[in-house]
C-alpha cells in the first residue's frame, strides 16, 4: 500500500542541513527544504503552494522507414498567489497553466510550435498527488510512472499531433546532494529537481494526413521551485545527452551579467545503473561554438556547442559536439522567445556517439517571467 509522507517533512537528520532555508518566500510560497521526505507516486502531482513547476519532457522519435523526428512537450504552472489549491470557480484565479509543444522533422524540414496559457479550470489543470496534466487537449498523465509508465497527447494546430506512451528504463533520480539542486547563493535559490533519464517511447505521429509508427527515447524532468533563478542571471544553456554506450549527461550553464557561469552550473552524469555522478563547473568546459541567427526575431544563439570533461570512471577526456538536426528549432512566442532543439553528439573524432536536448534562454530577451 502506497501512503503520502508531506513534502515538507523534515527528517531529523535533514533539522542541521536545513538551517538558515525559510520555510516560505517574502510572498508566501514555500521554499524546497534540504532532507525532506518525497513520496510517489503522489509528488509526481502538482505542488500549488510553491510558485513555479514544470513537468518537461523532450525527445527523440524514428519512424519505420528512418525518418528522424524530436519533440517537446512542456507543462507549466505558475502560482498567482500563495495557496495551497486553487479556487472552485469554473476559472481559477490562483494558478496559471502555460503549455509547450515542438516538432522537428529532419527529413521534411520543418519545424512546428505552439503555445497556450490558461487559468486553472476546467480545461486547464495539474492534479494534485497524480500525475494528471491537461491543457485543452494536452495531456500527460500516469499512473504511478515507475509500474506503468506516462500517456502523453499532444497536438500543433492542423500540423502535427502524436500520442506516446513512455515507461522508465532506469530509475527516477533526485538530484542534489541534500535533496535539492542548488540554482543561487541565496538559501531559497533551490529546487527540487526529479528526473526520468530514460524513457522507452512508442506511439503515433500524425503529420497532416499521414500517420506513422514511431519508436524513440525521452528525457523527463519535473522541477518544483519558488525562487531558484538570482537577479544577476541573464539565461542559460541546458543539454540532456543519451550516449550509445549507456550513460547520459545534463549540462547547463547558468549565465551571469558579467558573461561567465554561475558557480552553480553543473554537469551530471548518470551510469548505466541509473546514479547521478556530480561535476562542478570548473570540472568541464563549454565551448559556444557557431551561431544561427534567427530570421524571424534576429536572436543570435549557440546552437553547436561543445563540452569537454572527464569521464567519471575512466578519467578520459571526452568531448561532445552538439549537431542540430535543424537550424531553426527557435519558439518565437509572445512571452518568452528561446531556441529549444533535437541533435546528435558527436565525439573528438566526429563519430556519432549519441543524441541530445539543446535549450537556449535568454539570448532574445529578458526572463524575468523564468525567475
Amino acid at each position: 500500500m502506497k501512503f503520502y509522507l508531506p513534502i515538507f517533512l523534515i527528517t531529523p537528520m535533514a533539522i542541521d542541513l536545513a538551517a538558515g532555508v525559510p520555510l516560505v518566500t517574502e510572498e508566501g510560497y514555500r521554499v524546497p527544504q534540504p532532507g525532506a521526505e518525497l513520496a510517489f507516486p503522489h509528488d509526481h502531482g502538482s505542488h500549488p503552494d510553491f510558485k513555479i513547476e514544470w513537468w518537461y519532457l523532450t525527445g527523440h522519435l524514428f519512424s519505420d522507414d528512418g525518418r528522424r523526428f524530436g519533440y517537446q512537450a512542456t507543462f507549466f504552472r505558475s502560482a498567482l498567489k500563495p495557496s495551497a489549491s486553487d479556487s472552485k470557480a469554473a476559472f481559477g484565479n490562483t494558478q496559471l497553466h502555460l503549455a509547450h509543444m515542438a516538432l522537428a522533422d529532419e527529413v521534411g524540414g520543418r519545424f512546428h510550435f505552439a503555445e497556450r496559457l490558461n487559468r486553472g479550470g476546467w480545461d486547464a489543470y495539474a492534479q494534485v498527488g497524480f500525475l494528471n496534466l491537461r491543457n485543452g487537449n494536452w495531456q500527460l498523465t500516469g499512473p504511478d510512472p515507475d509500474k506503468d509508465g506516462m500517456v502523453l497527447k499532444a497536438s500543433i494546430h492542423a500540423e502535427a499531433a502524436w500520442r506516446l506512451e513512455l515507461k522508465p528504463r532506469k530509475p527516477l533520480i533526485r538530484f542534489g546532494e541534500d535533496g535539492t539542486s542548488r540554482k543561487g547563493p541565496a538559501p531559497e535559490a533551490r529546487s527540487y529537481y526529479l528526473t526520468y533519464p530514460l524513457l522507452e517511447t512508442r506511439g503515433e505521429l500524425t503529420l497532416g494526413e499521414e500517420t506513422l509508427p514511431v519508436t524513440g527515447f525521452s528525457w523527463m524532468d519535473h522541477e518544483i521551485a519558488s525562487s531558484q533563478l538570482d537577479s544577476a542571471y541573464t539565461g542559460w544553456d541546458w543539454i540532456a545527452i543519451h550516449l550509445k554506450d549507456g550513460w547520459q549527461v545534463k549540462a547547463y550553464l547558468l549565465r551571469q551579467s558579467d558573461g561567465t557561469p554561475s558557480p552553480y552550473s553543473a554537469l551530471i552524469w548518470i551510469d548505466p545503473e541509473g546514479q547521478p555522478l556530480y561535476r562542478e563547473v570548473d570540472e568541464f568546459v563549454w565551448i559556444p561554438g557557431s551561431h544561427w541567427k534567427s530570421p524571424a526575431t534576429g536572436a543570435s544563439y549557440p546552437t553547436r556547442p561543445r563540452i569537454t570533461t572527464r569521464h567519471p570512471i575512466t578519467g578520459k577526456e571526452l568531448t561532445f559536439q552538439f549537431e542540430p538536426i535543424l537550424d531553426n528549432q527557435e519558439l518565437d512566442l509572445p512571452g518568452t522567445t528561446y531556441w529549444e532543439g533535437a541533435g546528435r553528439i558527436l565525439d573528438a573524432l566526429g563519430n556519432e556517439a549519441g543524441s541530445a536536448y539543446l535549450e537556449l534562454v535568454g539570448y532574445a530577451g529578458a526572463i524575468e517571467g523564468l525567475r
